[in-house]
């Protein structure tokens, strides 16, 4: 039992653990943009024909999954925005005030992959209300997980600063 304390300890800036988690996350998030996994974004565009096998599946799956997004926040976005402000505001608490490396950590996740997914869930918004025909529907998908991939890399620097400062703060005495 003392083995697992040791693997997942609450220390969780400097495991391996949580930088594992937090690569992952990113990478899950650019890959799946818009739900949509983008190596069939990728295969539609090589294809010869404007509608060939894999532009039709791309564009099934976007438009499927866009209107799943759209219509799950039309039904319950207040309640997922206010469960999740809810949530956010607790690990701020824990982590500025109470100074929980924990709630930090998680902090540095989960804040980025908010953003990302309240500008997902915009351009959902906006792709629903005005129509595209699928090579601009792509080039939305291309150019909207080059901005995904952007943050994502800004969002791993940051929370690495974050835990070069908490390190700094728990380790070098002040004055």
């Amino acid at each position: 039992m003392n083995g697992f304390y040791e693997i997942m300890n609450l220390e969780s800036l400097w495991t391996l653990w949580f930088w594992i988690v937090h690569v992952v996350a990113w990478s899950m998030t650019s890959h799946f943009v818009l739900g949509v996994p983008f190596d069939a974004v990728l295969q539609a565009n090589r294809e010869k024909e404007e509608f060939g096998p894999w532009a039709r599946h791309t564009d099934a799956m976007l438009r499927a999954s866009i209107f799943r997004i759209v219509t799950y926040f039309r039904r319950s976005g207040a309640w997922i925005v206010g469960v999740w402000s809810f949530v956010l505001a607790s690990l701020f608490t824990f982590a500025l005030l109470w100074d929980n490396e924990f709630s930090i950590a998680l902090l540095t996740v989960f804040l980025p992959l908010t953003a990302i997914y309240t500008i997902t869930i915009r351009w959902a918004l906006w792709i629903d209300a005005n129509e595209f025909d699928p090579a601009e529907l792509r080039l939305i998908v291309r150019k909207l997980r080059f901005w995904i991939q952007l943050f994502g890399v800004l969002a791993i620097i940051v929370a690495a600063a974050c835990a070069i400062l908490y390190w700094l703060h728990i380790h070098v005495p002040v004055g």
